[in-house]
C-alpha cells in the first residue's frame, strides 16, 4: 500500500491510501467466495454453485463494499503507524478511486491537540492564605446541632423553621392535577421546597386547622401548570418544632466521632475541617487563574470533535443527575429560565476550557519531566489503606481494574502540585 500524508487545519491529517492492484483483486476474490456461500441457485445446494455463476447473482456494489471493508482496518492501522498519528476520534473515510483494478481510500484523521506552551511559572496572581474565624467554627457547631435536632410536638401556632404535618390537595380552576395531592406530608416552613408563597401562608397555622393556600405557579414550570393560579386545600394534623441538643461533652460522645470526645476536641476538628475545605477551594481558584494566564501566552489548537464529544458527555451526565432528581433536562432548564441552545453553548465553552487546562498540564509535565515512580504509587496505596483502615493488598485488589486511570489521575495531581510550587 502507498500512503500520502497532508496536514490540514485544526488538528486533522488527510491520509490517501492507494491499494496495489494485486491486493485489491485478492480482496474482491475473497469477498466473492464469502458472498457466494449465501447464494441459492436452482440445481445446486446453497453455496455450492460455480463462482462464475454465483457472481451473476451477487450485487456488484455489495461485493465491492465487502472487499473495501475487509481492507480498511489494515490500511488505517498502517497509516497511523507510518504517519506516527495518534487519533482522537473515529476517522472520516472516503473512497476516491474505485474500479475492478484500482482502489484509493482517503482517511481524515483527528489528531492530538497541538500545544505551544507560553509562560507557565513565576506568576504572582495574589495567592491567598486560608483562615478560619471563631465565628465560622461556631456556625459549623450550630449546624451540627441542627442536624441532630429532634422534632417535638408544639401546642401553639407554626413559625418559620417549624414543621407542619398535613394533607393537601391542589386544584386549578377546581380540577385536581397530577402530583398535587399528598397525605401526612411533612413540610418545614421556610425551607423553600414548595412554590414561592406557599410556606409563608402556613405560618401561624395550628394543629387540626384547615387553610386554603392560594399560589401562582412560576412561568418557568411544567407547561401544563406554568403561570396558572392554584388553590391547595391544607388540613394540618400536627405542628412540630426543632429541639436542639445542648453542646456538651456528652453530646459529642454520642456523635461517635473517632478520637473526639469533648467539646474542645470537636471545635479543633471542625476548625481543621473548615481550614482544609478553604485551602482546597482556594487552591482550585488559584489554579484556574494560572490556567487562564498560561493560556493567554500559549498556542493551543483543539479539534472541534474533541470539544463536541466532551460537551455531549457533560450533557449526558447532567441528564442523568436530573433523572435521579425526578426531572428531565428540559424541565430543569425551564425552572432556571435557560434556553437549550444557551445551555449547550455554555457546555462547549466549559469543555474547551477543561480540555485546554488538561493539555496545558500534560505539556508542563513533559517539560518538567514529571513521571510517576513505583514508589509514588506504593505511597498512595499506603495512604488509602490508612484512610480506609484496609490492608494494602486489599487496596491494590480494589484498584486493579482501574489501575491505569488511578495512576493517570495521580500523575496529573502531582503536576498540579508542581505548578503551584512554580507560582508561589
Amino acid at each position: 500500500m502507498k500512503f500520502t500524508f497532508k496536514e490540514l487545519e485544526a488538528c486533522h491529517t488527510e491520509v490517501t491510501v492507494t491499494i496495489e492492484e494485486e491486493k485489491w483483486k485478492a480482496a474482491q476474490e475473497a469477498s466473492l467466495k464469502k458472498l457466494a456461500k449465501e447464494v441459492q441457485i436452482d440445481g445446486f445446494r446453497k453455496g455450492n454453485a460455480p463462482l462464475a455463476l454465483a457472481k451473476k447473482h451477487i450485487d456488484q456494489g455489495k461485493l465491492l463494499d465487502d472487499a473495501i471493508n475487509s481492507l480498511l482496518p489494515e490500511a488505517y492501522k498502517e497509516a497511523l503507524a507510518k504517519g506516527k498519528l495518534e487519533p482522537f476520534a473515529q476517522p472520516k473515510v472516503d473512497v476516491t478511486k474505485l474500479s475492478d483494478t484500482e482502489l484509493e481510500v482517503k482517511f481524515v484523521v483527528t489528531t492530538a491537540p497541538k500545544v505551544e506552551l507560553g509562560q507557565y511559572k513565576d506568576f504572582n496572581l495574589g495567592k491567598k492564605e486560608a483562615k478560619v474565624t471563631a465565628k465560622e467554627v461556631e456556625e459549623a457547631l450550630e449546624d451540627l446541632r441542627k442536624q441532630n435536632a429532634s422534632l417535638i410536638l408544639k401546642e401553639g401556632a407554626a413559625e418559620k423553621g417549624d414543621t407542619v404535618v398535613m394533607d393537601f390537595k391542589g386544584t386549578v380552576d377546581g380540577v385536581a392535577f397530577e402530583g398535587g395531592t399528598a397525605q401526612n406530608y411533612e413540610l418545614e416552613l421556610g425551607s423553600g421546597s414548595f412554590i414561592p408563597g406557599f410556606e409563608d401562608q402556613l405560618i401561624g397555622v395550628k394543629a387540626e386547622e384547615h387553610r386554603d393556600v392560594k399560589v401562582k405557579f412560576p412561568e418557568q414550570y411544567t407547561p401544563e401548570l406554568a403561570g396558572k393560579d392554584a388553590v391547595f386545600a391544607c388540613d394540618v394534623h400536627e405542628v412540630k418544632t426543632r429541639k436542639l441538643p445542648e453542646l456538651t461533652d456528652e453530646f459529642v460522645k454520642d456523635l461517635a466521632l473517632e478520637g473526639i470526645e469533648s467539646v474542645e476536641a470537636l471545635k479543633e476538628s471542625k476548625k481543621t475541617e473548615l481550614l482544609n475545605n478553604k485551602e482546597n477551594q482556594q487552591k482550585r481558584e488559584y489554579l484556574e487563574k494560572l490556567y487562564a494566564e498560561i493560556a493567554k501566552s500559549s498556542k493551543i489548537e483543539i479539534p472541534q470533535e474533541m470539544i463536541d464529544d466532551q460537551a455531549a458527555s457533560m450533557k449526558k451526565d447532567m441528564e442523568n443527575r436530573m433523572q435521579q432528581s425526578g426531572l428531565t433536562l428540559e424541565q430543569y432548564l425551564q425552572f432556571v429560565g435557560q434556553k437549550l441552545e444557551d445551555f449547550e453553548a455554555k457546555l462547549k465553552d466549559d469543555a474547551k476550557r477543561d480540555i485546554t487546562n488538561y493539555f496545558i498540564l500534560e505539556k508542563i509535565g513533559e517539560i518538567e519531566k514529571l513521571e510517576l515512580t513505583d514508589a509514588d504509587v506504593e505511597f498512595e496505596y499506603a495512604k488509602l489503606a490508612e484512610q480506609y483502615k484496609m490492608k494494602i493488598e486489599d487496596v491494590k485488589k480494589a484498584l486493579a481494574t482501574q489501575l491505569e486511570q488511578f495512576k493517570h489521575n495521580l500523575r496529573m495531581t502531582r503536576i498540579e502540585e508542581e505548578l503551584l510550587k512554580l507560582n508561589k
